[in-house]
């Protein structure tokens, strides 16, 4: 039923229903939040490769050079940042008509470990920093009802595992953001022909979960990011609004959570789920100590 689901979602814009728009790449200009590493990167990296106009906002510069490329220094979880950045970038460049909204970060703490600051940042960079940039950036894309905003949430957004809680509710939180924008894009502006998709990958090999360990691989395999990365950028080229789950098993997630809470919590302990993260390397303590040494 998800030929069916997608249909309904793009206004009946698929084969059988009525008539595809491809994206025209020549007039699309990219903005990824967290675009320097991980996903983020790549999906930055491969879109410049192919003459796509990007714009990447980060605290850091990406790892590759491209002239289609544009960088900007960002906290994207600080709004006064994001609305002074952007007149730059429209000014530079143009208002950004795909939003990836990619930033992430994972301190890997329990609750009671976890200090304010690492609770904090965690909801501000992971959550809060995609209504900041859809404030900024949405209201073009409802002028000229044209757009497509990504939203790169996590399985883990609807289980919550041990020693991830703050990573797990900002997943959370997302994908109930996207869920909402969706909705008020038809239901509020009149604007059904903004795209929204949503990301809710399973374990990726980005290095943000780096150490982690399961005792079963063939349920949680880590896959390559280019195998995301493929997914996003078809459903950007067809202007496709979409929910990309991976690996396909992830499907299963929402419905186990739905079903009887024995089920849910069986299948999470035997996975090895709560204990992966006890080997997880935190690689900021890691350049602390190569700056020690």
């Amino acid at each position: 039923m998800g030929w069916l689901t997608r249909a309904l979602r793009n206004d009946g814009v698929l084969k059988g229903f009525g008539k595809r728009t491809l994206v025209t790449w020549d007039d699309e200009i990219v903005l990824v939040t967290g675009g320097s590493r991980g996903i983020g990167g790549l999906l930055a990296e491969t879109l410049a490769l192919r003459h796509v106009n990007v714009v990447v906002l980060d605290l850091v510069p990406p790892e590759i050079e491209n002239g289609n490329i544009n960088f900007y220094k960002c906290d994207v979880s600080d709004l006064d940042q994001v609305k002074n950045v952007a007149k730059e970038i429209i000014e530079d460049v143009g208002h950004p008509t795909i939003l990836v909204n990619n930033a992430g970060i994972l301190r890997g703490k329990t609750i009671l470990d976890g200090s304010e600051e690492d609770i904090q940042e965690t909801i501000n960079t992971n959550l809060l920093s995609s209504f900041w940039t859809t404030k900024v950036f949405l209201p073009n894309m409802i002028e000229n009802n044209h757009g497509h905003i990504v939203t790169i949430a996590s399985i883990l957004g609807y289980t919550g595992i041990a020693q991830t809680a703050d990573y797990c509710a900002s997943k959370a939180g997302l994908i109930s953001f996207h869920d909402s924008l969706r909705f008020e894009l038809k239901m509020r502006y009149n604007a059904p022909k903004i795209r929204t998709t949503l990301v809710c990958p399973g374990h990726m090999g980005t290095g943000l979960f780096d150490g982690v360990v399961v005792t079963m691989p063939f349920l949680t395999p880590c896959l390559p990011p280019l195998d995301l990365v493929k997914l996003i950028i078809t459903a950007l080229d067809r202007n496709e609004g979409r929910e990309i789950y991976i690996p396909y098993f992830t499907y299963l997630t929402p419905l186990l959570r739905a079903g009887p809470g024995f089920l849910f919590d069986l299948a999470t302990r035997y996975s090895g789920a709560h204990s992966s993260m006890k080997t997880w390397t935190d690689k900021r303590k890691l350049l602390e100590i190569k700056k020690t040494e």
